[in-house]
């Protein structure tokens, strides 16, 4: 049968019945959530009061676990975006300039998080291979030079960043 069932609207009419903890058809008409009162669930109570000793009593703590309370201030402490995605990179900066250099209308949340990772991956990288560089010809120092020789070196970065100048003194390659 066509039109019949709680979620059907009908005509609204003078024989038409609402269902159970619905205030009205306009509720139902929008898909709203009924406003329903939950079941009051009765817990055991304790009918004596506690003393002042037992209110001063905590219980003992896990070890290894944290207190989920937030500061004495009463406040939840708010954690920045990079806290948030353990980065180095500051994901507010990558989305700053990322929307100041007009690369696209609109800029998705997690557009700066993504980028500002890969920047820091990129990096961590890039210094690794400059400091197994430094080791090996016995410099204690990453210099512009032992960037470019450790970018070189590497088939995937000299593929990425092959054609960037990255000291000021150019070494013959070839």
């Amino acid at each position: 049968m066509k039109g019949v069932g709680p979620w059907s609207l009908g005509d609204g009419g003078v024989g038409a019945r609402v269902p159970a903890g619905w205030r009205s058809w306009a509720q139902l008409a929008h898909r709203t959530a009924p406003h329903r009162t939950a079941p009051h669930r009765t817990a055991p109570h304790r009918t004596a009061e506690l003393g002042p000793s037992e209110k001063a009593q905590s219980r003992p703590s896990m070890p290894g676990k944290r207190s989920r309370r937030a500061s004495s201030s009463g406040r939840r402490r708010t954690r920045s975006r990079t806290a948030r995605a353990e980065l180095s990179f500051s994901v507010s900066l990558v989305e700053r300039l990322l929307r100041e250099g007009h690369y696209a209308r609109r800029l998705g949340s997690s557009a700066p998080v993504f980028l500002a990772a890969v920047i820091q991956y990129l990096t961590a990288m890039v210094l690794e291979l400059a400091g197994n560089e430094a080791q090996n010809s016995g410099r204690s120092r990453i210099t512009p030079e032992l960037v470019d020789m450790a970018i070189h070196n590497n088939a995937l970065l000299s593929g990425f960043l092959g054609t960037t100048t990255i000291s000021q003194v150019a070494p013959d390659w070839d």
